[in-house]
């Protein structure tokens, strides 16, 4: 890994990127002897199967949640895993840890720190304040200071850091080719979001740690979708309020430009923890990709095949059938939209993320018709979206 040059730091992240001193190298244990680790995020959906999976592994596995105790913070667990219909899992081996990731020690007092600091042999970090609408600096306090505080955590612990990216760090920008696990990131002032800017702010931390010593992974997973297995979703994503308001408006945009990598979330997960679980990850980047994107025409093929008749029209006419609808789940993005025209669309390789799981028994399912089948099941379960059979 090298440093940034000058060129890569505009002013608005110069002070950002610089890592805390007190953030120093350390050898973390053997991840086959870890019996005990801490995950951040795991109220939210990607953070709700790496719990998942990691129990299944036969860890004990302590949550960062914010509530104000650990029974409250339980029942937020418990509420997202059934959101999620998750319910193959041993809570008996769950450790409520309230708290706060942007807060010093996460708001807890030095004693209990230092206790449960001795207790954890690895770290994931998947928490993230995810709004695609929202200014970097809205961003900065979660994302970047949170960053800060588990790599602190993670020098008190001695414990290996995993900490979950996104391929939005990469600039948009299709001529530049496949994007490679150990390709440069950014620049971030070719970054759009607020969102993919603070990632990559993060991402130069953790990267600077590493330098320093500590044991950290870095992932990098696509557009995350639903299981395969339960078709489990979160209603939220981009590409589910674009497949719902085009379902709302009866009407589909010809000819859009909508090229997603999606990757199934029981895939990222299971990925994650199977890669942290091996020694010579320390230090590598992962992709955590599909092997090809799903384009604009694929979407409403895959619609189609679930039951909904969708007519195609201009994406003029599209927009106005949105726009019509305040309560349509694209109003609010409609905004996007017109910026979604006029990017690029990045590609990602995942080579060697996929040599490093070689013989693991992990691989990334593709999205069919049968996989897009049951996230629809699941969202006409939780009323999401319309039975296309009535």
């Amino acid at each position: 890994m090298t440093s940034l040059t000058h060129s890569e730091v505009t002013e608005e992240f110069a002070d950002d990127v610089v890592l805390h001193e007190d953030i120093t190298g350390f050898t973390a244990p053997d991840p086959h002897t870890v019996s005990e680790v801490f995950l951040t995020g795991a109220t939210g959906f990607l953070g709700a199967f790496l719990l998942k999976e990691l129990l299944a592994r036969g860890l004990v596995v302590h949550c960062l949640v914010r509530a104000a105790d650990a029974d409250a913070g339980l029942g937020r667990l418990k509420a997202n895993l059934d959101t999620y219909e998750i319910d193959e899992v041993d809570l008996d081996r769950v450790r409520v840890v309230p708290g706060d990731v942007t807060k010093p020690r996460f708001g807890m007092d030095e004693a209990a720190y230092a206790e449960l600091a001795g207790q954890i042999g690895a770290i994931y970090h998947s928490a993230a304040k995810v709004n695609f609408l929202t200014l970097y600096k809205w961003l900065r306090k979660s994302t970047v200071d949170g960053t800060h505080e588990i790599l602190r955590f993670a020098c008190a612990a001695k414990a290996a850091l995993h900490h979950v990216s996104t391929t939005g760090v990469f600039e948009p920008k299709a001529a530049l080719g496949p994007r490679r696990e150990a390709d440069p990131t950014g620049p971030p002032q070719k970054l759009s979001l607020g969102y993919t800017k603070s990632k990559w702010v993060a991402e130069q931390l953790v990267r600077e740690a590493g330098r320093r010593g500590v044991p950290t992974t870095i992932h990098r997973p696509g557009q995350v979708w639903g299981d395969t297995r339960s078709g489990a979703c979160q209603p939220n994503d981009f590409v589910w309020r674009f497949i719902k308001g085009s379902i709302q408006a009866g009407l589909y945009p010809r000819k859009f430009r909508l090229d997603m990598n999606m990757v199934p979330v029981d895939y990222v997960s299971a990925a994650i923890v199977a890669i942290s679980r091996d020694p010579a990850s320390i230090g590598r980047a992962f992709h955590e990709v599909s092997p090809g994107s799903l384009d604009s025409d694929e979407i409403l093929g895959l619609i189609r095949s679930s039951g909904y008749e969708l007519k195609e029209v201009s994406i003029i006419k599209w927009m106005k059938g949105i726009s019509a609808d305040v309560h349509n789940s694209m109003y609010p993005l409609m905004a996007m939209i017109v910026d979604l025209e006029k990017v690029e669309v990045a590609e990602f390789a995942d080579g060697d993320t996929r040599e490093f799981l070689s013989g693991s028994g992990v691989e990334c399912p593709s999205i069919d018709e049968k996989v897009f089948a049951a996230y629809v099941a699941y969202f006409v379960r939780h009323d999401v979206l319309p039975d296309p059979c009535l």
